[in-house]
């Protein structure tokens, strides 16, 4: 168990200095010699839900509902029909 945390931490800190370095290359407002503070600040949740009872509640939905839901959270409807690759999280 100790291990799975310790490479999700390792995980964490890959995609951070990606991030960063990526930021430097494509001129984004990053500066020679930052420092990064995300560490600091930043908490990642693991908790996960299950893909196929969001697809449910979802198909439950009325038009209506649907509608009201877009208007408040944009397309993130959308994100229930993406195939995601999980050894990429």
């Amino acid at each position: 168990m100790e291990n799975e945390f310790l490479d999700k931490m390792e995980d964490n800190m890959a995609v951070r200095v990606w991030s960063e370095r990526m930021q430097l290359e494509k001129g984004d407002s990053l500066t020679e010699g930052y420092t990064s503070e995300l560490w600091d600040f930043t908490c990642i949740s693991v908790t996960q839900n299950n893909l196929q009872e969001l697809k449910e509640i979802w198909a439950q939905w009325d038009d209506e509902v649907k509608q009201l839901f877009y208007g408040n959270y944009g397309d993130l409807p959308y994100l229930l029909d993406i195939k995601v690759d999980k050894h990429f999280f």
